[in-house]
């Protein structure tokens, strides 16, 4: 159900994708090729359309895996020292030494 819940999400972006397209196309079209003008509407509205319900898809998606990392960092938090018993690494440290040596300050 996750998945499905951003649904109309999707489908609004996909309309303003598809308006914003369809009025570039409109008004560029004799600028850019020779196309008419509601060819070239028609043409890059399709492509604003998918190019925007598949952002918002990919939005959607990126933002639910950044919740996922998040909650799993609470978890290691959390349960530190149980990890740390139990692998002998504790897991807060050894996240703050690897994102040192990447170069992000910590």
């Amino acid at each position: 159900m996750a998945y499905a819940s951003g649904v109309r999400l999707s489908s609004v972006a996909g309309i303003v994708g598809a308006v914003v397209g369809g009025y570039i196309g409109y008004t560029q079209a004799q600028d850019v090729s020779n196309l008419e003008p509601v060819t070239a509407a028609i043409i890059l509205g399709a492509i604003g359309m998918v190019a925007g319900s598949a952002g918002a898809f990919i939005l959607k998606s990126l933002l639910q895996f950044a919740i996922y990392i998040l909650l799993f960092g609470v978890v290691a938090y959390v349960f530190q020292n149980q990890i740390e018993s139990l692998t002998g690494i504790n897991p807060v440290d050894a996240t703050m030494h690897f994102l040192r040596d990447m170069g992000i300050p910590v």
